[in-house]
């Protein structure tokens, strides 16, 4: 009886459900952000100052 039982626990932890697809959007989201703040922070040193006191310059024609 108690093999039977230890086995039921068993196939019961084996056949765990697949996460929704809310959970995977917010887990993917998550993974989205911290790249982008890990891309951003990299950049940032590197980054040119802008003219005109931040504001973007014309393009040329």
């Amino acid at each position: 009886m108690r093999t039977l039982a230890l086995a039921g626990a068993g196939l019961l932890a084996a056949c765990q459900q697949e996460p929704g697809f809310d959970e995977r959007y917010e887990d993917a989201t998550k993974r989205i952000e911290a790249s982008s703040k890990a891309i951003d922070a990299q950049l940032a040193p590197t980054a040119a100052p802008t003219r005109g006191g931040g504001a973007a310059a014309a393009p040329v024609r």
